[in-house]
């Protein structure tokens, strides 16, 4: 939370709670008017969570475009530090005294350059450590007891920096680097945090917002989820909805086991960060193609996996396809021996797979991985087939005496829509699949292990008790499990609303009396995709269907 109070030197001020719409902020700015331009509006008095900002704060220009955009940026980021940061930042800023708004901003995003030693801390232990930091001195703790503590204290303040706050001493750590994260053009979120693997955008399920309720950037500590927890008043966070962003790197959640919940996630990314990465960005590939390789089905199955990253084999860089494998493996091969000439009788791609079957080799988004020891690679031999439906609506734009079609439609249900089917079926039936294949929409599956499992995605239509209805036809190897359904699910929402669906619904169908668009896609809450088993059950239950939904 940040308050202001703005005004003109002295005069009347006018409170503004940060961060504020802009007619919020407009309206406070008005209060002013352009009486004594020559005065500007400066921020008189401030209050916040953070002990010592306030007064940092006092001073600055609320007229200058610039500094209202980074005073709202810091409300917003105080929001995601939890009441220990908090403590710590305070005290950062009495060491730094920071001149501008964007250095204040910097080292909300630097604290991890500081220690925080807590209140209660034994003074012997802490005066031993203060010798170690500061002379490299090693005292024996037997004599440590006998240690003047303020003497101690007092000779190491003079050549370090040191605050207390409300939770305790904070330390600048030797050698700190303070990285700017923010200004100079990039655009960071407030809930971002330095060395986080992932950004996660929670929202509450049938409430979601296009910049989500709150972020969450994984792995969190205790504290920063005990928050996110608190900011919606639950217990915990794997029943809410989210989406993800990052910064220079790809999305981890595309390498999980479908259907994973944000504490899940965090429970994972937390294990990668402290037991599997070293910081470099060739493990982390590692990682990815490792996961990808053994496409783990649960959460304990994927940290099985990254904890034996060790075992697993990535060919090195320039061998990414199965024909460059062959030549790798070929090299040190006193099997089979294949010089040019012999090659252009070979069946290169047969001869390709029969190798990786052999050896155990696994191509992958980041590279071919070989193990002598798979552990979840298994694929079911049997090809199931899932039809997911949901409800179809059309526009109909009617045609008048003088050749001229209306602004306003006539919206159809899937009753009404069945005179068009044959016309729909057609249309869908000469759609262009040349870029995806036979594999349909499931190229565009964004998780990665899922994407193994799902053979094809192809859109369609069909007639149930006398109404259309779209359809997603799902083969998969082996049958799904309910949370990757639900992910295949919310992929064809996505495809339907903004993907094929929306290229779909552009299409024009001359019909007599009018032009018609049909949509696989609405925007009503009404809106569901259900399973086929599902779906007829409802249909035997209800007295029929029902206009947009099921």
């Amino acid at each position: 939370m940040l308050k202001l109070y703005i005004g003109r030197n002295a005069g009347r001020t006018v409170c503004l709670t940060l961060p504020a719409s802009y007619e919020e902020v407009d309206k406070a700015l008005a209060e002013f008017g352009d009486a004594r331009p020559e005065a500007p509006v400066l921020i008189q008095e401030a209050r916040t969570s953070v002990p010592y900002l306030e007064g940092r704060l006092k001073g600055f220009s609320f007229e200058e475009k610039e500094n209202r955009q980074e005073l709202s940026f810091l409300a917003r980021r105080i929001r995601y530090l939890t009441q220990t940061e908090q403590d710590v930042f305070s005290a950062v800023l009495r060491m730094e005294e920071p001149e501008t708004l964007s250095e204040v901003i910097n080292l909300s995003y630097n604290l991890d350059q500081y220690e925080r030693i807590p209140h209660g801390t034994d003074q012997s232990e802490l005066s031993r450590m203060m010798l170690k930091k500061d002379k490299g001195i090693e005292v024996p703790a037997e004599i440590a007891g006998f240690l003047d503590h303020e003497r101690v204290s007092s000779a190491y303040f003079l050549r370090h920096k040191g605050e207390f706050s409300p939770s305790g001493l904070v330390l600048k750590k030797e050698g700190a680097v303070p990285e700017e994260v923010y200004g100079n053009g990039r655009h960071i979120h407030p809930g971002y945090e330095k060395g986080g693997l992932i950004l996660l955008h929670l929202y509450q399920k049938g409430y979601r917002s296009p910049y989500g309720d709150y972020a969450l950037s994984v792995p969190a500590p205790r504290e920063r989820i005990a928050l996110a927890r608190e900011h919606f008043g639950v217990e915990n966070l794997d029943g809410f909805g989210f989406y993800t962003s990052f910064v220079g790197r790809e999305d981890l959640t595309d390498y999980l086991p479908a259907g994973l919940g944000a504490e899940e996630i965090n429970r994972a990314a937390t294990f990668f960060m402290e037991e599997v990465l070293d910081g470099t960005e060739e493990r982390l590939q590692q990682l990815y193609a490792v996961l990808e390789a053994e496409c783990p089905r649960t959460l304990e199955e994927a940290l099985e996996a990254a904890g034996n990253l060790m075992d697993y084999r990535l060919c090195p860089e320039g061998v990414d396809s199965p024909q460059e494998y062959v030549h790798h493996i070929l090299e040190d091969s006193e099997v089979y021996y294949l010089d040019g000439f012999i090659e252009q009788f070979v069946d290169m791609d047969r001869m390709a797979k029969a190798l990786m079957e052999e050896t155990g080799a696994v191509e992958t988004s980041h590279g071919i991985v070989t193990s002598d020891k798979w552990r979840f690679r298994e694929f079911s031999g049997d090809l199931v087939t899932t039809r997911l439906f949901s409800p179809v609506q059309g526009e109909f734009f009617e045609e008048d005496e003088w050749g001229n079609m209306g602004e306003t439609p006539s919206v159809l249900d899937g009753r009404d829509l069945m005179q068009y089917a044959s016309a729909i079926q057609e249309r869908i039936n000469e759609e262009d699949w040349s870029h995806e294949g036979d594999r349909g929409l499931a190229v565009y599956l964004d998780n990665q292990l899922l994407k193994q499992r799902v053979v094809s995605m192809f859109p369609g239509i069909e007639e149930v008790s006398g109404c259309l209805y779209g359809v997603m036809t799902v083969v998969s190897r082996g049958g799904l499990l309910p949370q990757e359904l639900g992910t295949v699910m919310e992929s064809w929402s996505g495809q339907a609303s903004d993907g094929w669906g929306e290229g779909f619904e552009q299409r024009e169908f001359q019909e007599e009396g009018g032009i018609l668009y049909v949509r696989f896609w609405q925007p009503e809450d009404s809106f569901e995709i259900l399973p086929e088993d599902v779906f007829l059950d409802r249909i035997r239950q209800s007295s029929g269907p029902q206009m947009g939904g099921m």
